[in-house]
């Protein structure tokens, strides 16, 4: 009941005095329960990724669509840009006790809002860590964005940035031998056009056997800030021995060529050497 009356007030009330100050309210307290039954705290009801959640709307959902058919028991998940963490609590309730997730998230408020969620849930299989993922060990500086949708910080100053912030920076190459992994199944990058510089950071991670299936937002206008294009990224991963694919919303994955850019849209990079039950998820016929 609290949940709709929120979201009567904030979306449908004519009377829109005081709307900041109620949105601060119900971040003190307001949840929303997903349909994969994880809770998630709005602490900012007003921002973009958290009003799709209160709204009810399909949050990504060919993404999520995905994820829910290829993450199984005893995976290892990665997150890498994991905001709130929406894909690390689907990640972490799909993987269970005998699975892992790894979520990677550089950005001071919205890490405090990821560990509070994963509290929340009692997900004890999730690593959680507050540092950039790029091509390299050391510091970086983030670009925050304070702007209606906060999911938008960045390694490199871009139109909406604001103020920045010195983060810890790693690279999932550097990661794995640190943290001793052996082994790595999915990896879901959101790194709002640093994708270049994660893939050149993983080029063992992305061709040991098994290679993991990546899945990233790629956007062009993101890219080109980075000084690349997002044919590029795709070059790399088919490089690296990767199929790529692009999910989309009402249709059948397609066939996402390297010769063209990509605008906006949510990818699937597969291994030549992955396993056939991945095809499968994506529903194409190989």
């Amino acid at each position: 009941m609290v949940t709709r009356l929120a979201a009567w007030y904030l979306r449908d009330c004519r009377f829109v005095r005081g709307r900041g100050l109620m949105n601060r309210l119900l971040g003190k307290f307001l949840e929303v329960r997903t349909v994969d039954g994880m809770m998630i705290r709005l602490i900012n009801p007003l921002e973009y990724h958290q009003r799709m959640l209160l709204f009810g709307a399909a949050y990504e959902p060919e993404l999520t669509g995905f994820l829910r058919e290829i993450l199984v028991p005893g995976m290892v998940f990665v997150d890498v840009g994991a905001n709130l963490g929406y894909y690390t609590l689907l990640g972490g309730k799909r993987v269970g006790p005998r699975g892992q997730v790894h979520a990677f998230e550089p950005a001071p408020a919205q890490f405090r809002h990821l560990a509070q969620n994963v509290r929340m849930n009692g997900l004890r299989n999730v690593v959680l860590n507050e540092c950039a993922v790029a091509d390299r060990v050391g510091e970086a500086e983030l670009f925050l964005s304070h702007g209606w949708n906060q999911g938008t910080h960045s390694l490199r100053m871009a139109r909406d940035s604001g103020e920045a912030c010195k983060v810890r920076c790693t690279s999932l190459d550097g990661y794995v031998t640190q943290a001793g992994i052996e082994r790595i199944d999915v990896v879901k990058m959101d790194v709002e056009g640093g994708e270049m510089l994660v893939c050149l950071g993983a080029r063992d991670t992305f061709t040991y056997v098994p290679p993991p299936v990546v899945v990233f937002e790629a956007c062009e206008e993101s890219a080109l800030v980075f000084g690349h294009s997002t044919k590029d990224v795709k070059g790399i991963l088919e490089g690296y021995g990767y199929t790529l694919f692009r999910l989309e919303a009402t249709t059948a994955p397609v066939r996402a060529s390297k010769h063209s850019v990509e605008a906006f849209a949510n990818l699937v990079g597969i291994h030549a050497r992955a396993s056939r039950q991945y095809y499968d998820a994506l529903g194409c016929a190989f």
